[in-house]
């Protein structure tokens, strides 16, 4: 066999390599833009650097002019040359290595595509683990409301300054804060718990600004934030807290078309002197938050040793109100309405009582706080005015007159949205005449949403039910802001009764509110009347009725019977003699 003799042009030759090695750098770099351009790696010539980019595209670019050069010397066989030779010229070998050697790095630029769209959804399932991972870690470290953190974020502050303090020879103050809103519940149930939110939303706020920036706040309930303050607070800064934060929550929040007002209870606990630990920390800051609301709600209060037992005695409390509910453990008394100038009986009041096993008779003074704070206040309320028609009814049947019947009103019951529809709903089931039906409720529930009270109450007085304002004289409203109210009478407190002939300025109160009640057409019911002499105070101020101990006390609804009985006597025995 011969060989078929090549010339070579030193300067294609060089040309042919040129071509190759600019080829590979292209395709080097477009590989690399593909990548980079996905944003998972850095191109290649980032990487490596300069020199190993241009040393790869060397040795392709070698390569791919190897081929074409190894082909063109290639010896082949004279038959096999006779037999190519009328087909396939060494232009079209040429033309066919050129091919080959495009379609190669084709090949290879379509590959590393097609390993950038895999490396990219890996790096999308990588970049969606990273923040799945946050979001976890903020779930469990985050209030998803408010974004403040929670209860095991504060914690784990509260356990690092207690390590920190620790390791010191002396300890420093500092002080843990439990904040409560009074009566949130009741702003959930009228108003809704979008609104609740967004209102939670905005205390979450001010709280931040009212602390310190070394201080962190919490959200550890429903409307319960914690504060932990940094060292060296003592009793006066963490007062000065305090009243910042009293003062920046009482101010109105505008949600939507609502101005929500509220007030808050604040316990604080001072470490080391309540506790040195961060669960009697924290336990101790709840208990002096509960004993705020003991004391009218709206203050402060440092713990104190005997705290903890009020606490455990609220939640006994609580819990045996409940059993009582479920167990049809509460009842009614009734106290009679009597005409100042007749003697006649012309009303009745229904009054809740509780006598416990455990706990003996426990007043309404304990027995309302607790059911407003935990909302038993609305199945209760329900309760007391169905058994108070029923009972009215009761009576009737056994042949004695139908009294108007008073029932007592808490203000979350009257900023309750279904209120007005819980009222038909108990008429139309007892068939009780709205008519004879008066709800007594106090100046503070009407004046704590003015505007929807008195769209709860014309809807009311639509029914054809009385209503009036019980405990007159011991809230913060008057006789100018009730006149935009359909009232129908004023109750005066027992406090101004019982004064009246011992203390002027008692007398002077009270004649004051029965001459502005009548130029407003408002009847005049005197409560805590005990004396005649009281009763004529009454008469010649042209007071309408009267109720205390004079006429009658709070009596169950078989003793109650057995008084009307007896006034029926005293009524007829004079006129058969």
């Amino acid at each position: 066999m011969t060989a078929i003799p090549v010339g070579y042009n030193p300067m294609l030759v060089t040309l042919s390599y040129g071509i190759a090695i600019a080829a590979s750098l292209v395709g080097l770099y477009l590989a690399g833009r593909v990548r980079f351009g996905q944003g998972l790696v850095k191109p290649v010539w980032l990487i490596g650097g300069a020199f190993f980019t241009v040393l790869s595209a060397l040795i392709i670019g070698v390569s791919i002019a190897g081929l074409y050069h190894a082909a063109i010397t290639l010896n082949l066989p004279e038959q096999d040359l006779a037999l190519a030779s009328g087909s396939l010229s060494p232009e079209r070998l040429a033309l066919m290595i050129a091919l080959l050697a495009i379609g190669l790095v084709l090949t290879t630029l379509l590959m590393t595509i097609y390993d950038a769209h895999f490396a990219s959804r890996n790096g999308h399932l990588a970049t969606s683990l990273k923040k799945a991972n946050r979001e976890l870690k903020s779930m469990v470290s985050r209030d998803q409301l408010t974004k403040l953190p929670n209860r095991l974020l504060l914690e784990e502050r509260l356990e690092g300054l207690l390590v920190k303090s620790n390791a010191r020879k002396t300890q420093r103050e500092f002080a843990v804060f439990c904040v409560d809103l009074d009566r949130f519940k009741a702003i959930n149930d009228s108003l809704g718990h979008h609104v609740g939110d967004e209102l939670i939303k905005k205390v979450a706020a001010r709280l931040q600004v009212a602390i310190r920036e070394t201080d962190m706040v919490a959200r550890v309930g429903g409307d319960e934030f914690m504060i932990v303050t940094e060292e060296n607070t003592g009793r006066i800064e963490s007062v000065k807290v305090a009243q910042r934060i009293a003062s920046s929550l009482s101010k109105g929040f505008q949600i939507g078309d609502n101005v929500v007002r509220i007030t808050t209870s604040i316990g604080i606990s001072l470490y080391p002197a309540h506790g040195e630990d961060k669960h009697a920390l924290m336990t101790h800051a709840d208990a002096a938050m509960n004993h705020a609301k003991e004391s009218g709600r709206n203050n402060v209060q440092f713990f104190e040793p005997g705290m903890t037992l009020a606490a455990a005695k609220c939640s006994r409390l609580e819990n045996r109100l409940r059993a009582a509910i479920e167990s049809d453990g509460l009842s009614l008394f009734y106290q009679p309405k009597v005409s100042v100038f007749s003697g006649d009986i012309v009303g009745v009041e229904a009054l809740l009582r509780w006598y416990d096993e455990e706990l003996g008779n426990v007043p309404p003074d304990e027995i309302i706080p607790i059911a407003e704070d935990t909302g038993l206040i609305l199945p209760i309320g329900e309760w007391v005015l169905r058994t108070a028609c029923r009972q009215s009814q009761a009576w009737q049947a056994q042949g004695y007159p139908l009294l108007m019947m008073a029932v007592n009103l808490s203000a979350i019951q009257l900023n309750n949205k279904n209120f007005v529809q819980v009222v038909k709903r108990v008429l139309e089931e007892t068939q009780f005449p709205p008519e004879y039906l008066e709800l007594e409720l106090t100046e503070s529930a009407i004046m704590q949403n003015p505007d929807r009270a008195s769209m709860i109450l014309r809807r009311l007085r639509e029914l054809g039910i009385a209503l009036s304002i019980d405990d007159f004289g011991t809230g913060y409203s008057n006789l100018a802001q009730l006149k935009r109210f359909p009232i129908d009478r004023l109750k005066i407190d027992r406090s101004f009764t019982s004064g009246v002939m011992t203390d002027v300025q008692d007398a002077a109160i009270f004649r004051a509110v029965v001459a502005m009640a009548h130029s407003l057409n408002l009847e005049i019911v005197a409560e805590g009347v005990e004396t005649l002499e009281q009763l004529a105070f009454v008469r010649d101020l042209k007071g309408q009725q009267y109720q205390g101990y004079l006429c009658s006390k709070a009596l169950s609804p078989e003793d109650f019977q057995v008084f009307l009985d007896s006034r029926v006597r005293t009524e007829v025995e004079p006129s058969q003699t």
